[in-house]
């Protein structure tokens, strides 16, 4: 792979100073252009290689996490996937290719997909004791970022330079989706989240925002910041919380409501209305973190409640109604000041961070009612 075209992971290495992780290059591929009708991909069109079972696996790169029922799913580099029952103890379980994994969902406890770079796709139907490879493109150049399901049928998977994936029949056919929010420019599209009216949400490079009712098509939301967004969390009934880069958090308390046509490129401005008439389009507040460190995880603590991680160790407790506090953690030989926090899951009562290096498991207080 050129050095022009090296993928997230290795923009967040230049910004953490040491590990590759999540998000791709700025720069843009020159590509041709998409085709205007959809075209189905083989499962799989060339043979991988298999993850090597090590014994320190779970001191490896760890990219995302996810709840199985009971059991704890965590993906990293080298394509692996272990699993854990109470948030310490981890196996490691065997996984047909060997790239870096940078994403995991669980529709139940049972059915679950991991993708990662390769424009890589495994799906497991046992909770993942055992993985199976749906798709796989190596001459693609395009890694996958975040995956998404509807239900154990439909499903989504995002990735650099505009790359989007639907399957309707459990990944067995994956289907290039063309839409024109993301043709033009082919950003990178980090994130997925399904709010919890079921609708859904993508945040990706060049503070784009977009939200669908179903997946089957798009529209913007204008962000006044236009750096690179990671990651998406729900808030409220329609609303969402995003963060990114430099430490930068945003919150919508109404993600269905209309956009205003004064914040889109291009648009007539919009003439005064009688407060009669006065409607109440997306609005966007954003979160004092007191910090400028980049944030690539959220994860929800019930309510209104909020921890992001990211760079440097960095992570941060959103309190509905409280000033954002920082959680400290003591080094240890799996986390020290320069570690870098990959993702987070809020479970049984505590965070389970993964790391760079492993993970770290932290009690935290329950939510105010």
């Amino acid at each position: 792979m050129s050095t022009n075209r090296k993928l997230r992971l290795n923009v967040l290495a230049a910004i953490c100073l040491s590990q590759a992780l999540l998000a791709p290059a700025y720069s843009q591929d020159t590509q041709e252009a998409a085709a205007n009708t959809p075209e189905s991909v083989p499962a799989v069109a060339a043979k991988p290689s298999p993850a090597e079972i090590s014994q320190k696996a779970s001191q490896a790169q760890i990219n995302d996490l996810a709840n199985a029922g009971d059991t704890l799913v965590a993906v990293g580099e080298r394509g692996i996937i272990l699993r854990s029952t109470d948030g310490k103890a981890w196996k490691q379980t065997a996984c047909p290719v060997d790239v870096l994994l940078n994403a995991v969902f669980f529709v139940d406890s049972r059915n679950g997909w991991a993708v990662g770079h390769d424009a890589a796709i495994v799906a497991t139907r046992d909770g993942g004791q055992s993985w199976t490879l749906q798709s796989f493109s190596p001459g693609l150049n395009k890694p996958l970022m975040d995956v998404i399901f509807m239900d154990t049928q439909k499903g989504f998977a995002v990735g650099a330079y505009g790359l989007f994936k639907v399957t309707v029949d459990g990944g067995a056919t994956w289907t290039d989706f063309i839409d024109p929010v993301f043709e033009e420019g082919q950003p990178h599209l980090n994130a997925l989240a399904r709010l919890r009216d079921g609708s859904l949400v993508l945040v990706g490079e060049a503070g784009l925002v977009a939200v669908s009712a179903d997946g089957n098509s798009w529209r913007k939301v204008p962000l006044e910041y236009k750096g690179s967004l990671f990651s998406v969390a729900p808030r409220g009934e329609r609303g969402a919380v995003i963060a990114g880069m430099r430490g930068n958090v945003y919150a919508a308390e109404d993600l269905s409501a209309p956009v205003n046509p004064a914040e889109v490129e291009g648009s007539t401005p919009v003439e005064k209305v009688d407060s009669a008439e006065k409607v109440n389009f997306v609005e966007w507040k954003q979160l004092q973190t007191g910090s400028t460190r980049s944030l690539f995880g959220l994860a929800s603590l019930g309510g209104d409640d909020l921890v992001a991680v990211g760079s440097v160790g960095t992570a941060l407790v959103f309190r509905s109604g409280s000033r954002t506090t920082k959680l400290k953690f003591a080094a240890t030989s799996n986390n020290t000041e320069s570690s870098l926090f990959t993702s987070v899951l809020y479970w049984r009562h505590n965070l389970v961070i993964a790391t760079d290096r492993g993970f770290k498991t932290v009690g935290i207080a329950k939510p105010k009612t």
